[in-house]
């Protein structure tokens, strides 16, 4: 694929910078959230929200010229397709937004020292941050979790197991789509600690287990209809991804199916910006895996019929089969 970029465009991909702080600290400051919720004008949101109307006033203009919010008259509003992700609740994005706020510093901390050949340091959670980082996951994930359940043919699923699977908001999704699918999610013990505690799944309590563990030894057990791997994969190198994919295609019943849910990247690694990008995110220990090398993975493990969806901008659904039971 061949770009053609000028200086102009250089200099506007250089502001991105920019484009993402107004984004998130809008975010921070309540900003999205009461735009998502109401029409409002510049000075009516900065009493709302204790903010200096002249900085708010050029922050909503932005917002505008990028996308996220609409003028009405005088006034300003989220627009219609981001709105129901803004608005309060348990499923609002707002906390993936916070995420994303702190991996601008931790990316501005550690990219140059990393490229010289040091450790890119990583801070590990307290509870609270893990509970944050959980949030945020949930918060981007639970509308991918309804496109995956919309997306897949549940008819004859019964039990599933849900590898890395957090909150429990995959699992979720897909026993509201399939009455009667009983869930299985395997995450760390901490991890599982918290969304037991938070009720994460209380919805369908009696039909998703929380299950604390390790997927690189864990006993995954045998007889799943299906076998899910969403946004984990890419957090192994190549040798533990392939291990992964094998462990898993074990633990599927004759007939069943493992479904990798990740980003997408070409061939060359190279065409696919959030591809791209997302692979410098997982420094050393992780990678965006190609096509080629989980069809591999998966085909290596016996799994047949492979196939590729695509899954919105910059994700793919694969999907492998396990071969049915010969009668």
């Amino acid at each position: 694929m061949t770009t053609t970029l000028d200086l102009d465009g250089l200099q506007e991909l250089l502001w991105g910078f920019a484009s993402h702080r107004v984004i998130t600290v809008a975010a921070r400051a309540g900003v999205l959230s009461s735009l998502a919720e109401h029409e409002t004008t510049v000075e009516e949101l900065a009493t709302e929200l204790g903010l200096a109307p002249h900085p708010l006033g050029k922050v909503v203009r932005a917002l505008t010229a990028l996308g996220i919010v609409e003028p009405v008259g005088d006034r300003y509003r989220m627009v219609d397709t981001l709105a129901p992700h803004f608005r309060r609740g348990p499923e609002e994005v707002t906390p993936f937004l916070e995420h994303s706020h702190d991996l601008y510093d931790r990316w501005g901390e550690n990219l140059e020292p990393w490229l010289r050949g040091q450790e890119w340091t990583v801070r590990r959670r307290d509870p609270a941050g893990m509970r944050r980082f959980g949030a945020a996951m949930r918060a981007m994930g639970s509308e991918l979790a309804r496109r995956l359940a919309a997306e897949l043919e549940l008819d004859g699923v019964e039990r599933m197991l849900d590898v890395g699977g957090g909150f429990g908001h995959y699992a979720l999704a897909l026993c509201r789509a399939r009455p009667g699918l009983r869930a299985t999610v395997l995450d760390t013990p901490e991890v599982v600690e918290l969304a037991t505690a938070e009720g994460a799944a209380a919805e369908c309590a009696d039909r998703i287990e929380f299950v604390g563990g390790d997927y690189h030894t864990s006993d995954f057990g045998q007889g799943y209809d299906l076998v899910l791997i969403a946004s984990v994969l890419h957090q192994e190198a190549a040798d533990g991804a392939a291990a992964l994919v094998c462990r898993s295609a074990v633990a599927l019943a004759p007939g069943g199916r493992l479904v990798v849910l990740d980003f997408s990247i070409d061939d060359a690694r190279q065409g696919s910006l959030m591809g791209a990008l997302f692979a410098i995110n997982m420094r050393s220990f992780g990678d965006t895996h190609t096509e080629p090398a989980i069809r591999g993975w998966m085909e290596a493990a016996g799994l047949e019929r492979v196939e590729r969806r695509p899954f919105g901008r910059f994700r793919w659904l694969i999907i492998g089969h396990r071969p049915a039971a010969r009668t």
